[in-house]
């Protein structure tokens, strides 16, 4: 029972490492205007081709993140889906000054409280989407 605890440990730690890692390689390939080719090096091909762009998937099925590109094959929007738990992590390590604001909203019978930011310097903004318990990061060009 002790090995398949510290075996599920492991594994956590090590998934949750990949996640920050592939988060981070989001936003530098924003910042490298990537193509549709060096993106699938950096991310994998386990995707889907939808509407002039990639979709790259959750274990659990829901899209983790979608790339898309211009006429000349350049990355122009991205997003990705950030649970939670990573979402402060994830925001600090992005290099910006975020105007952030928070309003309640009334969805079914609770409130809940969106929060949301935009980093004008770099085309980045985020928001919490409570129905997917996920923060929804944004890169768009101009």
């Amino acid at each position: 029972m002790m090995k398949l605890i510290l075996l599920f440990l492991i594994a956590a730690c090590t998934l949750s490492q990949k996640n920050y890692e592939k988060y981070a390689v989001i936003d530098q390939l924003w910042h490298e205007k990537a193509t549709k080719d060096q993106v699938i090096k950096n991310l994998g091909s386990d995707f889907e081709e939808k509407h002039k762009g990639i979709i790259y998937r959750f274990p659990w099925k829901s899209i983790e993140s979608g790339h898309f590109f211009d006429s000349s094959g350049k990355l122009t929007v991205q997003f990705l889906f950030v649970p939670k738990e990573k979402f402060r992590e994830f925001k600090k390590n992005i290099s910006c000054s975020w105007i952030e604001k928070s309003e309640s909203k009334d969805i079914g019978h609770t409130i809940v409280t969106i929060e949301s930011g935009k980093c004008a310097s770099e085309n980045i903004s985020y928001e919490y989407r409570p129905s997917m318990l996920l923060y929804e990061f944004r890169w768009e060009s101009n």
